[in-house]
Order: structure tokens, then sequence, then C-alpha cells
């Protein structure tokens, strides 16, 4: 039954993922869950038969049940998917105590990258990680000799205003690289200090790609190719970009295991 109240919440973030760009990878993260817990299978159904039944299981059942529903009703987004992997932790508590916690933790906690942080820390990542990228494009594209400028996220060439929109800031490949990286960093390195510097690494590798697609568009633009503003050609130095981003964060895994 306490599963009952997981459909709610998972609607509520289906429909956040389906209207938000760089939240769309939201749909690959639980069947990725199932099959990190497919991985874990032996461990988890080893704790399934010998792990002890505690006597509070069912309590923390109930109260992390009411807080995923109470977080439902009043539309907390952010404390509706954290709820999830919160209430699959408490059901595996109450079923095999902490071994089968323990065996089933990765599966539970990579769940919370499905998870979309509150509205006001996205606007605050949005505005500092694309004035990073607009000072350092900017920067680039002046020591080489280009004639630009920038104010905000507008940066200014001859005859041509470029916006640097979301798309370019780096969340959408940080949010994206992101569970990718807890996968990599897990089956490919060893160690926690390790896999700690794997997964943060994609922050400089999405603001470097991002540099470099901002760069690049810019130095067209400034070159006359005006065409490389918008359209399929732009669109795919994005893709470029999330590319090179993941081989940058094989390569770097490999090195460091």
């Amino acid at each position: 039954m306490a599963f009952l109240a997981l459909v709610p919440g998972l609607r509520l973030l289906q429909l956040i993922w389906s209207h938000t760009d760089y939240l769309g990878h939201g749909y690959l993260i639980p069947p990725t869950s199932a099959l990190l817990a497919y991985w874990r299978r032996d461990a988890i159904l080893r704790a399934l038969r010998n792990g002890p039944v505690p006597v509070t299981g069912p309590l923390w059942v109930l109260l992390a049940a009411l807080f995923e529903t109470a977080a439902v009703a009043g539309e907390v987004v952010t404390a509706a998917g954290a709820g999830i992997p919160l209430l699959l932790a408490a059901t595996a508590y109450a079923v095999g105590g902490r071994p089968l916690l323990r065996a089933s933790g990765l599966p539970i906690a990579f769940l919370i990258l499905m998870v979309p942080l509150p509205s006001m820390i996205v606007d605050r990542l949005l505005i500092d990680l694309k004035a990073t990228v607009v000072a350092a494009s900017v920067g680039i594209l002046q020591g080489l000799g280009y004639t630009v400028a920038a104010t905000g996220n507008v940066i200014f060439v001859p005859d041509h205003e470029l916006f640097v929109s979301d798309a370019c800031s780096g969340l959408t490949s940080i949010a994206t690289l992101l569970p990718l990286s807890v996968v990599v960093a897990y089956f490919v390195s060893h160690g926690v200090w390790r896999r700690v510097v794997i997964v943060a690494s994609i922050v400089p590798f999405a603001i470097l790609g991002n540099m470099a697609r901002v760069t690049i568009t810019t130095a067209l633009i400034a070159s006359g190719r005006i065409e490389y503003s918008e359209g399929l050609l732009h669109e795919s130095l994005g893709i470029t970009t999330f590319v090179l981003g993941t081989l940058a964060l094989t390569v770097f895994s490999k090195v460091l295991r």
C-alpha cells in the first residue's frame, strides 16, 4: 500500500520533466535505478532472507508516506520528488532492516537525481553560470582580436546582438551529465574520494564546453556567419558540447581509476 503514495509524486514529476528542457533526463532515472537494483540483486535477496524486521519499521513507512502525501497535496515539487526515495528507503528498512537498506542504498539514492531543485536555486545558478560563460567567452574573443563586448547575458558584435540563453549556461549539461557521472564513477573508479572527484568534474567540464559553444558561435557571427545564431547548425553545437563532455568524463574516470 505504501507504494501507492508514490504514484501522485511521480505524476507531478512527469509534468515538470515534460515542460523543462534540462530535466528531460528525469524519465531515464527510474529505469536506471531499476537496473542498478538488478545489478545488486544478490545482496538485496540475501538481505531480504536474513535481515531483521525492525519493530519501528511500519512507523517510518507511515511517516514517509505522510510526508510524501503532504508534499504532493501542497504541490511542493522538490519535496514530493525527495519523498519518493525517502519512502522507498523507509520501506526497505521496514522489510529488511539496515542490511536491506544498505544493499538497496545505491538504486534508491540514485532516484534523488530525478528531483528538480527549488526554482530560487535554479535561477541563481542560471545567473551565475551564464555570467561565468559570457565573461570567459568575451575575454577569449577579445584576446583573439575580435571586437566584442557584453552586458549581462547579451554579447555585442558589430551589427549584431547575441543573447546567451539558459541552454548555454551549462546547467543543462550539468543536469544531464550528473546521473551519467554517478554511474561511471561507481562502475569505473574505486575509492570514495576518486568517485567524488569524478562526479564533481562535470561542473568544470560543462562550463568549459559551453564556453567553447558560445565562443565559437560568437566568432562565427562576428565573421559574418549569421546562420550559426540559430537553427540546426546552432543546435548541433549544443549536441557536440554534450558529446565532448561525455567523452571527457569517460577519459577522466579511466585516468583517475
